[in-house]
């Protein structure tokens, strides 16, 4: 007799689909260089909330529909980010204002900021960086978070 896919279960492949995403930011920087801008710490930020709230609600069931809710929450929030960067990169948008390096405000004088500014690096939002396959990580990004929805709203509708 087959298993029926549960809300705990659907919860533990979300969070096994963070841990994936954020590790392979975290692979992708440190191992291969790839530096991540402003808009991509704000979309790891989504992963991590995606995963603490799967994690939460799959060791505690009453909070299973509050977790799921906060999920679709955090998941709107990143699939959003990824579409205006993706948006950006290709010119149809701009990019935020504030998506640039904030090292004039990290160093304390002209001097401290020359002798650190070849360990500075920027990273625009608006530049693909890194592709796969022909899509920027943006561009991964955004069927990621349509797939964390989709999971999302099939959860709501099951048994515990």
């Amino acid at each position: 007799m087959p298993t029926q896919l549960t809300s705990r279960h659907i919860l533990l492949l979300l969070a096994c689909m963070a841990f994936g995403l954020s590790a392979s930011g975290f692979v992708l920087e440190y191992g291969f260089g790839v530096i991540p801008c402003k808009m991509c710490w704000w979309q790891r930020y989504a992963h991590w909330a995606i995963l603490a709230l799967s994690l939460l609600g799959a060791a505690h069931p009453k909070l299973q529909r509050p977790a799921l809710m906060a999920i679709l929450s955090a998941a709107l929030t990143g699939l959003g980010i990824a579409a205006w960067q993706f948006a950006a990169q290709h010119g149809w948008l701009p990019f935020p204002a504030s998506c640039t390096s904030d090292a004039a405000q990290a160093f304390s004088s002209a001097e401290d900021l020359l002798s650190n500014l070849n360990r500075v690096k920027i990273v625009p939002c608006d530049k693909e960086t890194f592709t796969l396959l022909g899509l920027s990580l943006a561009g991964w990004n955004i069927p990621a978070m349509l797939a964390v929805l989709g999971l999302s709203g099939l959860a709501l509708r099951r048994p515990s």
